[in-house]
């Protein structure tokens, strides 16, 4: 395994005719994707962009994807060291939900759809604590990364902010109730 930076590879960097080629590991790779998927889903939302565009190929593996998830195994060996941490230190008062949205723009190359990515935590002066993630490719193709960015945004505050806020809202009135 080789020391890479990034979970990803641009397709660019795959010479054309890998993508037409049938991939070695098109018998195992339903395995090894849904493994890395769900330790993705559960603790690394670093690696889910990756992992999605693995798992959308596995009917149909070429030696591109033999390629991508090299890469990804690559990176999980140099990353295996990395953990999610998270710190509470302030009263429930002080703490207020944070959600953050992201897009690629036009990152697949067969149909130029987006990806869509969101981050929701509870935050405070004191407290850092990431909550649910998503990482989805968008349905429709933008055209212009700003269009990317506000559906990535009504994606993040749709699925995730949301319902959130609710349940934060009654476990708030339950913690610290108003005094009225």
């Amino acid at each position: 395994l080789k020391v890479v930076a990034t979970p990803g590879i641009d397709d660019h960097q795959i010479p054309s005719e890998k993508f037409e080629t049938k991939g070695r590991l098109a018998s195992v790779c339903s395995r090894i994707v849904l493994k890395i998927l769900f330790f993705a889903r559960v603790a690394r939302p670093d690696l889910l962009s990756s992992v999605n565009m693995l798992a959308r190929e596995v009917t149909r593996w070429t030696a591109a994807c033999d390629d991508r998830l090299f890469r990804l195994i690559s990176y999980i060996n140099c990353t295996k060291d990395w953990v999610m941490k998270c710190h509470v230190g302030d009263e429930p008062k002080h703490l207020r939900l944070a959600c953050y949205a992201d897009a690629s723009f036009a990152g697949d190359l067969r149909d130029s759809k987006s990806t869509s990515g969101g981050l929701l935590c509870l935050i405070g002066p004191h407290t850092f604590v990431p909550l649910s993630w998503l990482c989805k490719k968008q349905t429709a193709v933008s055209h212009s990364s700003t269009e990317a960015e506000i559906i990535a945004l009504e994606a993040a505050m749709r699925m995730e902010a949301l319902p959130m806020l609710n349940l934060w809202s009654q476990v708030h009135d339950t913690i610290a109730p108003r005094n009225d």
